[in-house]
């Protein structure tokens, strides 16, 4: 079962001035094209772009906000087109509420001044209006960033001034995607937090209301439920699954390592098999667990047989992380969905090399 990628919503508005198109012929229309290439680049990083067009008055620019508001974009892009004033600006992201990236990406390397008029110079002065823009945002406490460099890819060392804007970019739309993702996100809290272990504990509402994401408090029934409903075929098919994706090591100098037995395997399977159900039940993003049991009961035996699951899970874009560490869990989501990935563990000692001087 593959998890749905989720895409960024990403505003994105060019600016022009109106007064100019009449004076310019053709400006607006290339302007447009210009504009045009930032959204497909954005669409090919993985976002989804809700564009207002391009802005050229004040109440455009109302329009565009209240689009972005309404669409619940994760980022604002203006696009930098020629001049405009801040005035036809500030609506668009005032009512957008979301974070703001400046691009001042330049169509060219450079103008040939010789045969440059006063519209061609248009087409290429991204920068001029910039620090207005950046003056009305500050004093309007409006959270923002610049992008400087290239619109489109160029020869020899120019180039390197498109690859540093579009990197930087990308790492932007892989942000606005992460924040997305734990503002929708629907994490389980199965069992309780490890007793004692004061630094995981987690105020649930603090979770919900920072970062927009569900907790959805699990009993240990909600899991034997759905571990007892396991098929034979289920079962199977998850020792297979095992087998594909893990190397069963051999026990070594620890005493208390011990062979995997096929009926040990087979609860781990079965057990994996509940956790997938869980998941798909609870429509969960994250999974976060523990709990001890006494004397070896069924919930002690069910706890100890979660790790091979939650392992599947973790792979599969599902983080599961143990000890109830919710905020572990959290950072495992977001890692994931930046590309990182990976599991936590705690620190361990390493060898050292001094050398003496």
């Amino acid at each position: 079962m593959e998890r749905a990628e989720t895409l960024a919503k990403i505003g994105v508005f060019g600016i022009g001035l109106a007064a100019y198109w009449p004076q310019f012929p053709g400006l607006k229309e290339r302007l447009e094209g210009y504009q045009a290439q930032v959204e497909a680049r954005l669409a090919a990083m993985g976002a989804e772009v809700i564009s207002a067009g391009l802005v050229d008055t004040a109440p455009a620019a109302i329009i565009a906000g209240d689009m972005f508001a309404c669409s619940q974009v994760d980022l604002i892009v203006c696009y930098v087109g020629t001049y405009a004033t801040s005035s036809q600006v500030l609506p668009a992201v005032q009512r957008g509420k979301a974070p703001v990236l400046i691009l001042n990406l330049q169509p060219a390397p450079a103008l040939d001044y010789p045969n440059t008029d006063t519209g061609e110079w248009l087409a290429h002065c991204s920068a001029c209006c910039v620090p207005e823009i950046a003056n009305a945002f500050a004093r309007s406490r409006i959270t923002f960033n610049v992008v400087s460099g290239l619109l489109g890819p160029a020869a020899g060392h120019a180039g390197r001034y498109f690859d540093r804007a579009w990197g930087e970019i990308a790492d932007w739309v892989a942000a606005a995607r992460a924040k997305r993702t734990l503002n929708s996100a629907r994490i389980g809290f199965l069992g309780h937090t490890y007793p004692g272990m004061l630094d995981m504990y987690s105020d649930f509402t603090m979770h919900h209301a920072q970062l927009g994401a569900h907790v959805e408090v699990l009993e240990l029934d909600d899991l034997h439920q759905r571990v007892a409903a396991a098929t034979e075929g289920e079962i199977a098919a998850k020792i297979a699954e095992i087998h594909r994706v893990f190397e069963i090591a051999q026990p070594g100098r620890d005493k208390i390592s011990l062979p995997v037995t096929e009926e040990s395997l087979r609860w781990s399977a079965r057990v994996a098999v509940g956790l997938d159900r869980l998941a798909a039940d609870f429509d969960l993003t994250g999974l976060t667990y523990y709990y001890r049991g006494l004397d070896g009961n069924a919930n002690e035996e069910l706890g100890a047989g979660v790790i091979v699951g939650n392992s599947l899970l973790t792979a599969r874009g599902i983080p599961a992380s143990g000890e109830g560490d919710l905020k572990t869990c959290v950072a495992m989501l977001m890692l994931d969905r930046l590309g990182a990935g990976g599991s936590y563990t705690e620190f361990g000692s390493v060898p050292l090399s001094v050398e003496i001087m």
